[in-house]
């Protein structure tokens, strides 16, 4: 991949929408980890939610994915 100083805005917009899922999916991760140290327990359902976006996240973009 090139710095952004050599790639041309064309180049720049390409990869930024080719990374746009992967960056969403890591914000929402964020976001989830700041609410879960936000309190000391979460309700069944909640966790259950939580686990289910991981795994799906891990899934799609985990150490296998090039």
């Amino acid at each position: 991949m090139n710095d952004d100083e050599s790639m041309t805005q064309a180049a720049i917009d390409a990869e930024f929408h080719a990374t746009r899922g992967i960056g969403n999916r890591i914000n929402a991760l964020a976001q989830a980890e700041l609410a879960v140290a936000a309190v000391d327990e979460l309700p069944a359902d909640v966790q259950e939610r939580l686990d289910r976006a991981i795994a799906a996240a891990l899934d799609e973009f985990g150490p296998h994915h090039a």
